[in-house]
């Protein structure tokens, strides 16, 4: 499934499907994860996104409130914590713009998009990385913006 050695970067909607039993993908979101471990990276505003979604899923009594952080914690301050990727005002930023005017993504999918077509690249020394979400509309985007991309089933 997931090619040695190769990073993958793995949006929001990954981590939040798999920290949350009820979400469909549930049980494919961590298998990737798990697979990934030490080979993951990320914007960091990843934290931000899927901190809202446990608090959402908190206040409509899908995780007890007091697991939040525990949850949260589980992914990224543990020991297969993904690598942040800081998403830096630049040619991200430039691309990101692009890529919402070329692609029909929300902005945070497109600096997610443009994060890997930079940052994560770097980060893997000129090696693309995969590009792994659960997120339909993204994949699409993501490949029409030349990302191999990995869709878990």
């Amino acid at each position: 499934m997931i090619p040695a050695g190769r990073l993958l970067y793995i949006d929001s909607s990954l981590f939040v499907r798999s920290l949350l039993p009820d979400e469909p993908g549930h049980a494919a979101a961590r298998e990737v994860l798990t697979a990934a471990a030490g080979l993951a990276v990320t914007w960091c505003m990843a934290q931000a996104e899927v901190s809202g979604a446990l608090r959402a899923a908190a206040a409509d009594g899908r995780v007890p409130d007091d697991m939040r952080g525990i949850l949260f914690d589980s992914v990224f301050a543990s020991h297969d914590a993904p690598l942040l990727l800081p998403g830096a005002p630049g040619a991200t930023t430039i691309l990101a713009t692009a890529v919402a005017g070329r692609q029909s993504v929300r902005a945070l999918d497109a600096i997610h998009i443009a994060t890997a077509l930079t940052e994560a690249r770097t980060a893997a020394m000129g090696v693309p990385a995969i590009f792994t979400t659960l997120d339909n509309r993204q994949a699409e985007a993501a490949r029409a913006e030349g990302l191999e991309v990995l869709v878990p089933a």
